[in-house]
């Protein structure tokens, strides 16, 4: 009864933005399609620059579901084709007997895209019939700065075939945690931390509701486009600060389509640069093994009622296991996927469209056994996670007016076993040399949920209140929310120091949850005043609620049971404006030439980790000190009551950053583009611990360098301390960065993209105090306890983890002339990323650890991979083709750390590498494709 009630009462706070959507049926406001479709406008004009009203267009793609689509220019010369899926499209207009026929071919509409298109007409006495490649590439209401990834780089570039981010890091601006990884996903862009960035798939958002990160991936296969909106991002998008990831999934045809495909890495391919000592083996050594890697894709699509209903289905199934230099190759780790994706489209009538998806993923992402992390103190994480597409309905009541609605759910079931399956002997870890042994520190489960309701309507409208105007407006609702049981195999978890005994720590098994309610209203007008000045202006308000939820009850094995702990209902709310603003001039009359500037503030919203701490199902966790005398964990540390000690700010803030960008984009030939932007962004209102009735003096300690350390030490009872989480003083996150990068797109056999991106991203946030291998979280969530004691801030501000200052990317192909082979490239350069020294010290209060140095006083190494593919294809009759390709991924044997043993100053291991860049291995593969 209670989830029905709090259903009924989240559609309530849909009313007023339903309310406002209908209204905005019956006023002149315009706008154009974003998200799953594109836009295209003409206006067809004669050689002298005078605009022709009646010319006949005709737009055609295999894209289109209903063949060509026609109008008629009006009397400024003009038309328009909303709702244009993906592709590449061809252009036809005529005006005879007067004036030639206009073709050209190869437009490219992406997602989101408003492509603006000036015909010009020849007369009809010129001899030949008029084939050209005019027109402008740029969109002139674009006012930040995006990235788009289409079928011409998904197919041909060499790359890891992970997932969407292999694409993703490849962009300009990002910053990958793991920039070789294809196991962490976790990526920056221009600076804001990744858990501030928002991920759709066919408009469904799959962002983890609880850490604010990507927690799905879909078959690279699978994907028609994958569109980053990096800057500038339309009031449309909120509850993010970083970057927008829209995935766009393939569709079926008119014509059955068949495609297969089969990647192999042999393991004698595979080079090993790198050679370890596995510890406690007698001496035995190992280096990077490759075990197996099997990656069998495969999908259909075509019609189920010609021009009316089309299909598309994908299968991937991957496997991917090794080790690292250092561990047990006799236990690797045994990545897999299988991946199914599905979707449907509907023509219900030539105005009414209807779009169902359908995405399915069943993994195992085992954490990899290192020099310091043995196999039996690993994790085999394993998830199944559906997201799904209910519906997105399109109506298209004129050429200028569109409205549509989507509905959506992503679900995550993941569990974190320990890799051998023992689930009562304790973990235990050395706090110097960060070794641990017996099993993992706790085992636990993750389950997700987010629904997605949204509706929006476009209109266009010209030579309306001086100008023309894309005008939108709608509404959305989302809810997520999080349970989290967690055990310590055995109840218990020991630390040691420098392999003496140190500390136990004690936990009864423990579960915890979260929910966020967000209602939100968005309108944007894009008006252009003439025929070079456009401005976008947009507002956004979002009305945040979070909720300590009721949840289910667990065992002494952290299974679920019938049971129900009340949680704590509604801990804060927020009500939040986001206003953007962004200007566009048209620098040349044939707009090839682009000033872009833009102003946007930007929310993060609810993250439900952060608010899980607190629940009643939080067990309190007790420090107990080793004693020599009584040969056991005898002295009291401290004990942490969730129900006591922690509490959470009925007055929190969201996150909030400020982002200024401006930027030149220039056509120089009929493909070729070039841009440079600068970005600025300015965070503030982070989200972190404080101690707020802890007494603490201040005090120095030397360390066994000599080294004078300021420390802080309670003077008060560890069991006095009360800790609150809210927006402290003091934490912020500052980034400059300039982009300059140049797009040559497919023509004449060839195309490549490239980017340089200089940049320093500085500040304090509460993932400042990580190892060196730590993303950059602008959050608490799941259990950071960062600035919990006023030590975590000693030389804290600096550098933050991802930054790297220097990023240059290249990729391409071309294909040799009268061979058919096809080159293709993709090198990417990275700045290692900062970390500091550190130091453990005992004090009152517990155990701390402290920085010695601020963050990025060091670096891991830089980073320069190179991967290389040679292909060519074979026709097989007149049915299709068959591809066969050579890969040679990290062709130069990069052998940078990703990770280092231990950043503690005193230890002997001390900035030891762990797990190192995947190094020289050949993949072959075999591509079918069967049909038109």
């Amino acid at each position: 009864m209670r989830g029905f009630l709090r259903i009924v009462s989240a559609g309530l706070q849909l009313v007023p933005g339903l309310i406002l959507v209908g209204a905005t049926l019956m006023v002149p406001v315009a706008a154009a399609a974003q998200g799953l479709t594109g836009a295209l406008g003409a206006t067809v004009k004669d050689e002298q620059g005078g605009v022709l009203p009646g010319a006949r267009v005709t737009l055609s793609s295999p894209a289109l579901i209903g063949g060509p689509l026609r109008g008629t220019t009006n009397d400024r010369g003009h038309v328009r084709f909303p709702v244009l899926a993906p592709g590449t499209y061809t252009l036809v207009v005529e005006l005879s007997p007067r004036f030639k026929p206009y073709r050209v071919a190869n437009i490219t509409i992406g997602a989101g895209m408003t492509l603006d298109w000036t015909p010009v007409l020849r007369v009809a006495d010129v001899a030949e019939s008029l084939v050209v490649e005019g027109g402008s590439l740029l969109e002139a209401g674009e006012t930040g700065f995006e990235t788009r990834f289409g079928q011409e780089y998904l197919r041909n570039i060499p790359t890891r075939r992970y997932s969407m981010f292999d694409m993703i890091r490849a962009a300009p601006g990002v910053s990958a945690t793991s920039p070789s990884s294809g196991t962490i996903n976790t990526v920056s862009s221009f600076g804001s931390g990744v858990n501030e960035n928002q991920f759709l798939i066919d408009g469904t958002n799959f962002t983890c509701p609880c850490q604010g990160v990507s927690r799905a991936e879909p078959s690279v296969d699978a994907i028609q486009e994958i569109q980053i909106q990096s800057t500038g991002t339309s009031v449309e998008y909120g509850n993010m600060q970083g970057a927008v990831f829209n995935v766009v999934t393939k569709q079926g045809g008119d014509f059955f389509q068949l495609d297969a495909a089969y990647y192999g890495q042999p393991s004698a391919w595979t080079s090993q640069p790198i050679v370890r000592t596995i510890p406690n083996t007698g001496g035995r050594t190992s280096g990077y093994e490759r075990e197996r890697y099997r990656d069998f894709t495969t999908s259909l699509g075509g019609p189920i009622v010609r021009d009316r209903v089309w299909f598309f289905a994908a299968y991937q199934y991957l496997r991917d296991y090794d080790s690292q230099p250092g561990a047990d190759p006799a236990s690797p780790r045994t990545y897999e996927q299988n991946k199914v994706s599905g979707k449907v489209t509907w023509r219900i009538t030539p105005a009414m469209q209807l779009m169902n998806s359908y995405h399915q993923e069943f993994w195992v992402n085992p954490t990899q056994a290192t020099t310091v992390t043995p196999f039996e103190a690993t994790f085999r994480h394993n998830a199944s996670v559906p997201s799904s597409t209910f519906g997105h309905f399109t109506h298209t009541l004129s050429p200028s007016t569109v409205w549509e609605a989507r509905v959506g759910r992503y679900v995550l079931d993941w569990n974190m076993d320990p890799s051998k399956g023992d689930r009562t002997t304790p973990n235990r870890i050395d706090r110097a040399t960060n070794v641990s042994s017996g099993n993992v520190n706790q085992f636990g489960q993750l389950l997700l949920n987010r629904v997605t309701a949204k509706a929006v309507l476009n209109h266009y409208r010209a030579a309306w209140l001086g100008g023309d105007h894309q005008m939108r407006a709608g509404t959305s609702f989302e809810q997520g929310d999080h349970r989290g049981p967690a055990v310590i195999p055995g109840g218990v978890r020991y630390v040691d120091n420098n392999a003496q005994l140190f500390q136990a720590v004690y936990r009864q098994p423990s579960t915890e949850g979260g929910r966020f309610d967000t209602a939100a209203l968005f309108a944007s007008d894009t008006f252009t005043i003439g025929d070079r000045f456009t401005v976008s202006a947009g507002l956004r308000f979002d009305h945040n609620r979070a909720v300590s939820q009721d949840i289910h009850a667990i065992d002494a094995n952290g299974q679920e049971t019938a049971g129900v702990i009340d949680g704590l209902g509604t801990l804060y709310t927020e009500n939040v404006f986001s206003p953007r603003l962004g200007v566009t001039t048209k620098l040349t009359d044939d707009g090839r030439t682009i000033l872009r500037a833009s102003y946007g503030r930007f929310h993060q919203g609810v993250l439900t980790g952060e608010l899980s701490s607190i629940h009643r199902g939080v067990t309190p966790t007790i420090t107990m000190a080793y004693d020599a005398a009584t040969g056991g964990y005898t002295t009291p540390v401290s004990v942490v009551d969730p129900h006591i000690n922690l509490a959470i700010d009925g007055e929190t803030r969201t996150p909030m950053t400020d982002e200024y960008s401006i930027g030149l984009d220039r056509q120089i030939r009929s493909r070729l583009v070039v841009a440079a932007a600068y970005i600025h962004k300015r965070g503030t209102d982070s989200i972190a611990w404080i101690d707020t009735a802890g007494q603490y003096r201040q005090d120095t300690t030397t360390l066994a360098n000599g080294q004078v350390l300021p420390i802080y030490v309670l003077t008060n009872l560890p069991g006095e301390r009360r800790f609150l989480l809210t927006n402290p003083d003091g934490y912020f996150m500052n980034y400059h960065g300039l982009v300059l990068a140049a797009d040559k797109r497919m023509a004449n056999g060839w195309q490549a993209t490239g980017s340089y991106t200089f940049s320093r991203t500085r500040g304090l946030q509460a993932s400042s105090g990580g190892p060196a291998d730590a993303a950059q979280l602008n959050t608490v969530a799941p259990s950071n306890t960062f600035g919990r004691d006023p030590n975590n801030l000693t030389n804290a501000t600096g550098r933050l983890p991802n930054d790297r200052p220097h990023a240059f990317r290249l990729m391409g192909s071309v294909t040799v002339p009268r061979t058919r082979i096809m080159l293709a490239a993709n090198l990417q350069h990275f700045s290692g990323k900062p970390w500091a020294a550190t130091t453990q010290v005992s004090l009152r209060q517990g155990d701390q650890r402290i920085l010695l140095e601020p963050r990025g006083s060091r670096r891991l190494p830089s980073q320069s991979l190179v991967d290389l593919r040679v292909s060519r294809p074979f026709q097989v009759g007149s049915v299709g083709t068959v591809d066969l390709m050579l890969d040679v991924l990290n062709l130069l044997n990069e052998t940078a750390e990703e990770s280092i043993a231990s950043d503690n100053l005193f230890a002997t291991n001390f900035g030891v590498g762990t797990v190192f860049v995947d190094p020289r291995r050949a993949m072959v593969s075999v591509r079918l494709r069967l049909g038109r």
